[in-house]
């Protein structure tokens, strides 16, 4: 079959080597066996409905009918296995089974996913829930057989699932966990490590991945040779190949190659109102109306910096915190209980 042309990921760069998983986004587009609309990644499932489709009506353009699924994606699937813009044109449409169902108290709220998913992936808050909602169903599928959470539980002596967590996970080969770490529910690929004390819970760690002493991981994607440094904090984000993280993100996204430094900040709230991001130039209202920042490829976010919720860094750019917060000056008049920082100097409170 021909391929689809795709093109840039918003804030993040081409479509292609976006992190996804356990690979990238051009790991997902239907490996061949079908022609997928433009940044569209498709899970196994809906490719094998689309075939099915195919071999009992022909040329099909076919697209999930749930409602988590991105509207207007469609995967097109003949039975000769080949095509051409005006097969595609002319193919009639068709509906499959998304196979959706509802996870419960999911960060306090029910969480509805889709088995046969389709995502169109333009912008990076299009990464970043892409991959949260596949991670939970990816991570269940490959860890958690009946087989599986019986030999965890007959080990930990329990079925409470705080317990049975810890002995489902999946470690490639060379990969190495400290002792004294926690790693829970998930996958760790070739040579990922874990180091002393770290946290590690609900993660999909790509090869070589690497986090750090003290680090704490939930419920994260993190890239070939991405690193959480020591005593960092990340939940519900995407660490992308090479980057470098040692701050606090949550609902974000750090692209290839960026470092976030310690004490950096990445907000995922704002107070009163939902969060909003610039998506081809206008201001929209993000998922849930809550979402982190991304951070672009090569981009760096020095000591202390702190980035509101929604904010996307451009790519390559370094941003350095405000000299006027460091104090250098510690001359306060006598009697002083209480002072801020202004200008690198302390200014009294009343």
């Amino acid at each position: 079959m021909s391929g689809t042309v795709n093109v840039e990921v918003e804030g993040l760069g081409p479509f292609a080597q976006r992190t996804f998983l356990g690979g990238t986004l051009a790991d997902f587009t239907g490996a061949g066996r079908v022609v997928v609309s433009a940044n569209t990644i498709v899970g196994e499932p809906a490719v094998l409905a689309a075939l099915a489709l195919a071999k009992a009506r022909g040329d099909v353009r076919a697209a999930p009918n749930g409602t988590v699924c991105t509207p207007g994606v469609w995967l097109f699937a003949s039975r000769d296995g080949a095509s051409t813009s005006e097969r595609i044109a002319a193919a009639p449409s068709a509906e499959f089974d998304a196979l959706e169902r509802e996870l419960p108290n999911v960060a306090g709220q029910p969480l509805r996913v889709a088995d046969a998913w389709a995502y169109r992936v333009d912008h990076w808050a299009d990464l970043l829930w892409a991959n949260l909602l596949t991670l939970g169903p990816t991570l269940w599928a490959r860890l958690a057989s009946p087989w599986a959470v019986g030999w965890a539980a007959l080990r930990a002596g329990s079925f409470r699932p705080e317990l049975v967590a810890g002995g489902l996970v999946e470690r490639g080969e060379g990969s190495f966990v400290h002792p004294s770490a926690t790693v829970e529910f998930s996958v760790l690929g070739k040579g990922a490590r874990v180091g002393a004390g770290a946290v590690v819970r609900g993660c999909l760690l790509q090869e070589g991945a690497v986090v750090e002493e003290l680090a704490m991981v939930e419920g994260c994607v993190l890239g070939q040779g991405a690193r959480i440094q020591r005593q960092a904090m990340a939940k519900y984000s995407v660490i992308e190949a090479a980057a470098a993280h040692a701050g606090t993100v949550q609902l974000g996204v750090i692209g290839a190659g960026a470092q976030v430094r310690h004490g950096a900040a990445l907000f995922d709230q704002s107070l009163g109102a939902p969060v909003r991001v610039r998506r081809a130039g206008a201001l929209v209202e993000a998922p849930r109306g809550m979402i982190g920042v991304c951070v672009g490829p090569g981009a760096l976010l020095g000591q202390g910096v702190r980035v509101a919720a929604g904010r996307a860094i451009p790519a390559g750019l370094t941003v350095l915190p405000d000299p006027g917060g460091v104090l250098t000056a510690v001359d306060v008049p006598a009697g002083t209980t209480r002072a801020h920082v202004r200008g690198g100097r302390l200014e009294p409170l009343a």
